[in-house]
């Protein structure tokens, strides 16, 4: 898969199907516009375009900035398996925020994008002011001979799926209805640092992961992890939090890897969060908390094995 990214220099050279979307989660709502546009592709012959922004429009426009469910490296990652072709992330500014969706659709999608099918949500919207509603874009596909596609939202248990009810969820520690919802298990991709090593000297070597400023993540406390190391994948135990029987000040996700005690600063590793174990606490020393980690290990284990 081709990923483009920080430029405006989009050009295909092939004609496309163009799937619209900011896709934070890649969730199952999302997944359905993924499965129409390989469908499409198959019949027609064309190469699939997934074309989506960076930064997320709640961060340049006002309002209400979002805290995402994926890390950008994340989001490609995830969508590489779902047989793309090409994902755009365009840079969204206030200028670019400003063109009328007749303009984004002439310019970008049929101009740059080479745009013969067109796939969105049905609660998308493009344009100056969300003035692109469904409704225009099936006016616009008819006027320059494009076909549009809208996906229904998915619904699970009456509820529609969307980004913003798992980010809900995650910020809940509802890990088992977020990942029904996402489709796939939720996880952190990060490089390993160097933590304060409490946990070798305690008998729990953990790898560590600096949290980032603009993703969301579950509560403070302990989780039932598996974390892919070298394209293998181990059972662990990860803590999110701040170490504060120790005083840490950096928010951390700690996984401690079963069976696992190599060093990996640098490498880049994959958390899947299966559960939710206990809050984050802080201990009156470390003997306790090595106790108390001897008893986490046992109910996470007790957990894959049921």
């Amino acid at each position: 898969m081709q990923y483009i990214y920080g430029t405006t220099d989009i050009e295909q050279k092939e004609n496309s199907i163009v799937v619209l979307g900011n896709f934070d989660g890649v969730h199952i709502g999302h997944q359905k516009l993924f499965e129409l546009a390989r469908e499409k592709a198959k019949e027609n012959r064309l190469q699939i375009v997934v074309f989506s922004f960076y930064p997320h429009p709640s961060w340049v426009i006002g309002g209400s900035p979002k805290s995402l469910l994926m890390s950008r490296r994340d989001k490609e990652e995830t969508i590489k398996t779902l047989q793309i072709d090409t994902l755009i992330e365009y840079p969204f500014t206030r200028e670019f925020a400003s063109i009328s969706a007749e303009r984004f659709f002439v310019d970008i999608l049929i101009s740059k994008l080479k745009a013969k099918v067109i796939i969105i949500g049905s609660n998308y919207y493009f344009g100056r002011g969300k003035e692109g509603n469904q409704k225009y874009l099936y006016e616009l596909g008819q006027k320059y001979d494009v076909q549009v596609c809208v996906v229904d939202a998915v619904k699970i248990d009456g509820k529609i799926v969307s980004s913003s009810a798992i980010r809900d969820l995650i910020t809940e520690g509802e890990l088992e209805t977020a990942n029904r919802l996402l489709g796939h298990t939720y996880s952190i991709i990060g490089t390993v640092v160097r933590g304060k090593m409490l946990g070798r000297t305690i008998g729990f070597p953990t790898v560590n992961i600096k949290a980032e400023s603009d993703r969301i993540y579950p509560p403070k406390g302990v989780y039932a992890t598996k974390i892919q190391v070298y394209n293998r994948e181990y059972l662990g135990m990860t803590n999110i939090g701040y170490n504060p029987t120790v005083n840490g000040s950096h928010k951390m996700i700690e996984t401690h890897i079963f069976g696992f005690d190599e060093e990996l600063y640098g490498e880049e590793v994959r958390v899947y969060f299966y559960s939710y174990i206990r809050a984050e606490k802080k201990f009156s020393n470390v003997t306790l908390l090595a106790e108390q980690i001897q008893k986490d290990k046992q109910q996470v284990q007790m957990f894959f094995k049921s």
